[in-house]
């Protein structure tokens, strides 16, 4: 299969091309009036975003709010190269450049994508990832082993709510809306007693509810796949000394959310009589200690621990023929402990390389118990150990040689009620080079070369007796080639970033499922290695400000994958083909009026194309548009706003499964889970 973007030796030679076109420009370009105010959190130096040299996109809490965002659900697909499984009630299963897990059945955690919210690691159960009070959000793209471990082989995702203020602050939104939509979010910081030192607070709560978008004919109700979500967060901030800084947050999420969301006729029309569950009650805290010797060194240490129990079921066959339901019930328990020592500016090594180092260590336990044509229980440990470090050395104050390096122990234990045990033992690794340049005050760009890793594992929940082929996968190693760059024009008030990748992946890990009578007893699901893939494509954003009223924006993602093996299923073979919930381009196009007698306007336009649902079969999605849209007034104590999401009541899936229900399973069905139709609602906000 040829790719449509130039080979990595041609992208190199690209990335020397901007310094052609603007080494005459150094004198005359001058210097901006401003620096890109937002730092990216989930670097390990905490870097402005025109100095990132990766792939990301940033979105800011006021950016949030101008598109009515309030939930990671409404930001993925806007988000270039990043897709989702609608497996659940909420997005779990996230794809970052095609690479990511889809479904709820191969057992033990075996995340691609890490999921951060305010330090605490969600990796893989991010139904809580609500995005009210939020200060920015970061989707990295690429391996982010050297920061975030095993379990971002394909990006990492890094919420973090606002921090507590200085001053005495409050708010209250509420939302109505069709599919009896209702929502209340309240907030209140500020500091609590006086003096410069005197500790600071932040509250919020935030409270979701709507029936789901389909009507069940079997029980005539129209709210079997409800959301009924809460999100409660506290966060304090100490200052035990002059250079001493402790933030404490707290979370509690009670999602309680029904889960019929499958149809026989591929609609909004459904016919269970055992409508599901998906509901994820996660408690999580996070410690993190910030000492700063400005002579010597920046001490963080970062403390997290979460807890959540998950139940997920639903009709068996999606109708009343049966009474069967699938149903697993899950707890997972997650700690972790980071220190990390950064180089400040006087602590340098002969005064031109900064220097960091770091250690991790985490232990995640889940329990698994599963009802589905019989009763399995497993149990699951993984203890990481790792050690990480980074050196920025500075060739000149234009040139930097990026150097990084993790190493990290992996050692899980398993066992089920079948007296299945494995205890899996692997050391993993990963390096990244890059090479920053800043041509002008304007112009930056990188080039780099990164090795990711994932750990291997096992298909925690099959049926005693299953052939080996099914139970075991290998780690996997990915080696991404980027080269990018980034533009800042205070003057015409523009911002551009494009980035250009390749990505190798060897042993590349895939999930999938299949109906072999000699491992099964029905049907399996189970993460395997195949041969090799390919991951190459395009990441460009922009944002201009054209004039003092009017914004536009948007994204372009390109993606060409390919993957060839033979499947531990045989009856279905992989030869170069593309690989699944990986579109060959997602667009955003976006604009925003705002003036100066509080009229608002916004609307946008996402585009994405068809896409395989899985790698076992060809059944395929089709391509869509959905636009949104924004009108409201806004004052400085309060805003309205009337809306719409999907306006077009755009037709389209976001997951889908190719199968018969009955046997021998030889005349397959494809079947597609819909994602929501139009719906318009009203959003009232208080300041105060």
């Amino acid at each position: 299969m040829r790719l449509w973007l130039p080979p990595l030796r041609l992208l190199l030679l690209l990335g020397l091309i901007p310094s052609t076109l603007y080494a005459n420009q150094t004198a005359q370009t001058p210097p901006p009036t401003q620096l890109e105010p937002n730092l990216v959190n989930a670097d390990l130096r905490k870097t402005k975003m025109q100095n990132m040299p990766a792939s990301i996109e940033l979105q800011t809490g006021s950016e949030l709010q101008d598109e009515g965002l309030l939930h990671f659900d409404d930001l993925l697909l806007k988000t270039a190269n990043v897709n989702f499984s609608g497996q659940s009630s909420r997005a779990r299963h996230i794809q970052i450049r095609g690479i990511g897990q889809r479904d709820e059945y191969t057992g033990a955690p075996n995340s691609s994508v890490g999921f951060v919210i305010d330090d605490m690691d969600f990796s893989g159960i991010a139904m809580t990832a609500n995005l009210f009070d939020i200060k920015q959000i970061e989707v990295l793209r690429g391996p982010q082993n050297i920061r975030f471990g095993q379990s971002a082989i394909a990006g990492l995702v890094d919420i973090q709510s606002n921090p507590p203020s200085e001053i005495q602050e409050s708010m209250v939104e509420t939302s109505l809306g069709q599919d009896n939509l209702k929502e209340l979010g309240i907030m209140s910081s500020g500091p609590i007693g006086k003096g410069n030192r005197a500790p600071q607070y932040r509250v919020s709560l935030f409270k979701h509810n709507q029936d789901g978008f389909r009507q069940n004919t079997t029980l005539n109700r129209h709210d079997t796949n409800a959301r009924n979500e809460l999100t409660l967060r506290a966060k304090l901030r100490f200052f035990p000394n002059h250079n001493t800084q402790i933030d404490v947050t707290a979370l509690h999420a009670d999602l309680n959310n029904g889960y019929d969301a499958w149809s026989r006729t591929n609609t909004f029309t459904t016919q269970s009589n055992q409508p599901g569950k998906d509901t994820q009650l996660s408690n999580g805290l996070s410690i993190k200690t910030t000492l700063e010797t400005p002579s010597n060194y920046t001490f963080t240490a970062k403390t997290s621990f979460v807890n959540s129990d998950m139940l997920y079921n639903y009709d068996e066959d999606w109708t009343s023929a049966s009474n069967g339901i699938y149903l697993n019930k899950k707890n997972r328990r997650t700690l972790s402990q980071e220190l990390r020592w950064v180089s400040t500016p006087q602590s340098r090594i002969a005064n031109t390389a900064d220097w960091l180092i770091g250690l991790y260590a985490s232990k995640l336990d889940e329990n698994n118990k599963t009802e589905y044509w019989g009763q399995s229980s497993s149990d699951y440990t993984q203890i990481k150990l790792a050690a990480f470090s980074q050196l920025d050395y500075h060739f000149t104050p234009k040139a930097t040689l990026i150097i990084g390096l993790r190493v990290e122990r992996n050692n899980s234990t398993f066992s089920n009620n079948a007296n299945e045990n494995d205890a899996p033992e692997d050391t993993l690794w990963g390096a990244n080079f890059t090479y920053h340049y800043k041509y002008t005050p304007a112009y930056t760009a990188f080039a780099s070369v990164t090795r990711g890793y994932k750990a291997g594992g096992f298909n925690a929940g099959q049926p005693a007796n299953t052939a080996t082929i099914y139970l075991k996968y290998h780690p996997e190693t990915l080696i991404n080639y980027e080269i990018g760059l980034k533009s800042h024009h205070p003057k015409l008030e523009l911002k551009t970033n494009v980035t250009l990748f390749y990505m190798d992946r060897i042993d590349p890990q895939f999930d999938g499922y299949t109906y072999d009578p000699t491992a099964f007893s029905n049907w399996g699901f189970y993460t395997e290695n195949l041969n090799n893939a390919q991951n190459i494509g395009l990441e460009a954003d922009f944002n201009w400000q054209a004039t003092p009223h009017l914004t536009t924006y948007g994204s372009l993602g390109l993606l060409q994958t390919s993957a060839s093996g033979t499947p531990a299923n045989t009856a279905f073979t992989i030869n170069e083909r593309e690989q699944a919930h990986a579109p060959t381009y997602q667009i955003q196009l976006g604009i925003k009026y705002r003036n100066h007698h509080g009229l608002y306007a916004q609307t946008d336009l996402t585009a994405v194309d068809q896409f395989y649902f899985d790698n076992v079969h060809n059944a395929q999605s089709k391509s869509y548009r959905l636009v949104n849209a924004r009108i409201g007034y806004e004052s400085q104590n309060y805003e309205v706003y009337l809306w719409g999401k999907n306006i077009t009541d755009e037709t389209y899936a976001t997951r889908g499964y190719h199968f018969d229900f009955n046997a021998p399973y030889t005349n397959p069905t494809t079947y597609v889970r819909l994602g929501d139709p139009r719906q318009f609602g009203i959003t009232f906000r208080v300041y105060f």
